[in-house]
């Protein structure tokens, strides 16, 4: 027999989040502790919450597991990236690149143009996590010769790579927050662009000035030329070490899965390196396993090469089971649907709506290490209470689109930040204050709703036949389950 559940309190839950939050900070940030081990106490600490509340062990395990579930395909995606990285080290598919804009990119300008070519590359194939780990890359290698600091630089790449991956129609992210909230992806697309653009063109500004400001003094042409000779003895430079690049993003183009768009990348990747580059094969899937490494007296190149591998993903595929499991344990346990749906109690306007989904979407966040969670928790819960105050559903899909998808980089134990912080090799700390997008995307958001700028709403005809909807909705509901009795 189920042991017997109590509904957890307002009160009970606050106090469970905040000992939560203190415990992973205290742990993090005092005693250093690594986030892969702080994810996985967490169950630990969360067991006795759920065990008041009725809960058995077996039952928070599975609650723990039934969000796990929904990250299998996110981890076979970053197995798949760690050796794309270690395969287009090999080829060198990074190497040309950087090679290449070594040659053609202003200093000045070259903050701007990471913005942009990021930018450029996330928008058709709708993916951050690719574009920074091909064009970002790239271009973290070529602001280093340029004697940019990294956190700069890699502010720029994370922007470009976040607006495409939050803007493009072909991306899983505003697909997967339109569902949710029920919204038309277009129309979801076409609401997010005002201030989507007002972000991309004050970031863009931003960008060119630090550029100018920053590259005119520090320039090293001595450190240009010997990053761009020591390439050239590295590795063949040439057209040929592109095709696999090129491969992956039209097959993304083209709407095939990112992971079976990365492995056939790998595939021709290692083609390049064996022929091309003139490694041998197993040499080239053990670099694929464990990692490139190539010697050089480089210091910038030997950080910037000796990378990748599937083995590089094991820590952060542990961070994503772990955080995964203890979202779903608070989401099990229905601990964060008492907080959000007391917030909602006394929500009226567009004001309130605005700053509820605000903060609702980045606590859910910052407590779970996919975004997906926040998409589905808060837009599950928030879109009603738009639609109950004649306020469309586009105005809430929009908010948590931005704040889910381009505020994880904020969160340094969130495997979004993880990530970037370990492709480009920057402590994320360093990143954050550079990812200028997001920063402005969030001002603009709150903006518009705190100023009712942009915002849908039902008209007189559009409200009645939304009432007339629900009202069958409910009627059907209803003599389906007469009928069952």
């Amino acid at each position: 027999m189920d042991n017997v559940k109590k509904a957890p309190t307002l009160g009970f839950s606050v106090i469970t989040l905040v000992v939560l939050v203190l415990f992973i900070a205290i742990l993090i940030a005092i005693a250093k502790a690594p986030i892969v081990v702080v994810m996985m106490f967490a169950w630990l600490l969360l067991i006795p919450f759920a065990r008041h509340l009725g809960y058995s062990n077996d039952e928070i395990e599975h609650h723990a597991y039934d969000l796990i579930k929904i990250g299998v395909g996110l981890l076979a995606l970053m197995i798949a990236i760690g050796a794309m990285i270690s395969i287009w080290l090999c080829a060198g598919t990074v190497p040309t690149l950087i090679y290449w804009g070594l040659l053609i990119i202003s200093p000045k300008m070259f903050l701007l143009v990471a913005f942009i070519v990021t930018s450029l590359v996330a928008m058709p194939t709708g993916t951050s996590w690719g574009t920074v780990a091909t064009a970002g890359v790239a271009m973290m290698g070529v602001g280093l010769g340029l004697g940019i600091p990294a956190g700069m630089v890699a502010g720029a790449i994370v922007s470009g790579a976040y607006f495409g991956d939050k803007f493009s129609p072909i991306s899983d992210g505003p697909i997967f927050t339109a569902t949710v909230c029920e919204v038309p992806l277009m129309t979801h697309i076409k609401h997010m662009a005002p201030t989507t653009f007002i972000a991309w063109g004050l970031a863009a500004i931003v960008y060119m000035f630090l550029g100018i400001k920053y590259a005119g003094t520090t320039l090293d042409l001595a450190a240009v030329d010997g990053l761009k000779t020591a390439l050239i003895g590295l590795f063949n430079i040439g057209w040929i070490t592109i095709i696999p690049m090129i491969v992956v993003i039209a097959m993304l183009i083209f709407k095939y899965s990112a992971l079976w768009s990365i492995l056939i990348g790998c595939v021709v990747g290692i083609l390049v390196s064996v022929f091309y580059q003139g490694y041998g094969l197993g040499e080239v899937l053990t670099f694929m396993s464990k990692g490139f490494s190539i010697q050089t007296d480089n210091a910038i190149l030997a950080s910037l090469l000796n990378r990748g591998g599937m083995a590089s993903m094991y820590e952060l595929l542990a961070v994503i089971v772990g955080s995964l499991g203890m979202g779903g344990i608070l989401k099990g346990t229905g601990m964060l649907d008492v907080i959000v749906s007391s917030m909602g109690k006394s929500l009226k306007g567009v004001r309130s709506l605005t700053l509820t989904t605000t903060i609702a979407t980045a606590v859910a966040t910052a407590l779970v290490g996919t975004y997906y969670f926040a998409m589905v928790f808060v837009g599950t819960l928030m879109t009603p209470l738009f639609k109950k105050n004649r306020i469309k559903p586009e105005n809430a899909s929009r908010i948590i689109n931005d704040f889910a998808n381009c505020g994880v980089v904020f969160v340094p134990w969130n495997i979004g930040a993880i990530y970037m912080a370990t492709t480009l090799g920057v402590p994320i700390l360093q990143i954050m204050p550079w990812v200028l997008f997001s920063l402005f995307l969030f001002a603009a958001d709150i903006i518009f709703g705190l100023f009712n700028i942009n915002i849908t709403k039902y008209n007189d005809e559009e409200w009645a036949q939304l009432q007339a909807e629900e009202a069958a909705a409910t009627a059907k509901l209803e003599a389906a389950e007469a009928a069952t009795v």
